[in-house]
């Protein structure tokens, strides 16, 4: 991929990253129904099958990955997936409890840079659009997985 088409989807995705975090914080009314309310957007995506598919396809691409591959040497991927879908399913509504170590200690010395946590998210939500998530649901996943960020980058 050249670099210029590289830049030009982590700056999308930081747009939209930006995008829907400034739509959490706006204060806008919604007019959903009850019925539209109750459901998460866990049960809305498919739960944990949809989950599990998004992050088996994102981590084999990651693994390969010549820039970040290397952070997860060592690491099973199955460990790895049952981790981010656990974590996910969590912050999206679902039954799971992530009881997996805090990002922090997870991520700390491994000085990971920016530019590679969004290469990551940039696979993380190629996966999304590959199995068939609209991009509201992209992005509202997106936005609760936003504050990891600073918990993983330049520790």
């Amino acid at each position: 991929m050249s670099s210029y088409l590289q830049k030009k989807r982590i700056t999308t995705a930081a747009i939209a990253l930006l995008l829907s975090m400034l739509g959490g914080i706006s204060g806008c009314t919604s007019t959903l129904t009850a019925s539209q309310t109750s459901a998460s957007l866990y049960d809305e995506i498919g739960g944990s099958k949809t989950l599990n598919t998004v992050f088996g396809v994102a981590i084999n691409r990651i693994y390969k990955d010549p820039v970040i591959g290397h952070y997860f040497n060592g690491v099973p991927k199955s460990h790895l997936r049952k981790q981010l879908v656990s974590q996910t399913c969590e912050l999206i509504g679902g039954p799971c409890v992530y009881e997996g170590k805090a990002m922090l200690e997870t991520h700390k010395d491994l000085n990971i840079k920016e530019r590679e946590f969004y290469i990551l998210v940039e696979y993380v939500q190629g996966a999304m659009r590959d199995v068939g998530l609209t991009y509201q649901q992209e992005n509202q996943i997106l936005q609760k997985l936003a504050p990891i960020k600073y918990e993983t980058i330049y520790l």
